[in-house]
């Protein structure tokens, strides 16, 4: 008989009940489809939590990641427990950050994505640099009660924190629709945000960096290659005007 790939299976439960320190009565789990991994939400008796199991060998990294984010103050889920590849952390309701940006256009999700990118640089030191999350995308993040909470830390790893800024910013024009006015301005909001929380203007610097993750896409994306990769080109030489 096949495994059914959706469900959860008896460690995942078993760390469940660990990560609660108690008897716990849960619903049927609802699976979260995840591009690697196989993720969960569970609604239980104490909390709805999130239970990860990680096909990608980097549990340790989220879990790490998770915990001195917190710590620090940056606001991403709670960690609550880790045993082998399975993780189960706190689940914070609220609107996918890629409806937000790509469907509702929202102002106010693409400032707070600078914001929170600003602050993940900013607390996320250690002696020698600093980190960054390396899979910033829209998708990866949930806006609750007005507040943008960051997920999906595996691949976090120090590096250049333009990289992050310039992924977002990609991720944001180079998704349907793709390149239009509305979407261009919300990059740059995204982008002013991130310099405003940092001290300092990353709009223009933030180009070459926004250029190189849009050719990186483009490969992803055969149908929409062509158009890509000449806006890519175009704005190593600038901004569109907007007016």
């Amino acid at each position: 008989m096949l495994e059914d790939a959706t469900a959860l299976d008896s460690l995942g439960w078993e760390v469940l009940k660990k990560a609660l320190n108690q008897r716990v009565v849960a619903a049927r789990p609802r699976f979260i489809p995840s591009a690697v991994n196989r993720v969960w939400v569970v609604e239980t008796n104490v909390r709805p939590v999130v239970v990860k199991r990680f096909l990608s060998g980097k549990c340790d990294i989220e879990f790490e990641s998770l915990l001195q984010a917190k710590l620090a103050g940056v606001t991403v889920p709670y960690p609550l427990a880790k045993e082998g590849e399975y993780l189960v952390s706190e689940y914070v309701p609220g609107e996918s950050c890629d409806l937000l940006i790509h469907k509702m256009f929202s102002q106010s999700a693409a400032e707070n994505l600078g914001r929170w990118l600003a602050a993940f640089h900013a607390k996320m030191s250690f002696e020698g640099g600093g980190k960054i999350m390396q899979d910033a995308i829209p998708s990866n993040f949930v806006m609750s009660e007005g507040t943008v909470y960051g997920f999906d830390l595996e691949d976090t790893t120090p590096g250049d924190p333009m990289d992050d800024v310039g992924k977002m910013a990609a991720a944001i024009i180079g998704n349907e629709p793709f390149f239009t006015p509305i979407k261009f301005d919300l990059c740059l909001q995204m982008l002013r945000n991130y310099g405003d929380s940092i001290g300092r203007d990353v709009v223009e610097d933030s180009r070459k960096y926004v250029s190189k993750h849009l050719q990186m896409d483009a490969r992803r994306k055969p149908l929409f290659r062509r158009t890509i990769v000449r806006a890519a080109k175009a704005i190593e030489k600038g901004w569109p005007s907007l007016h």
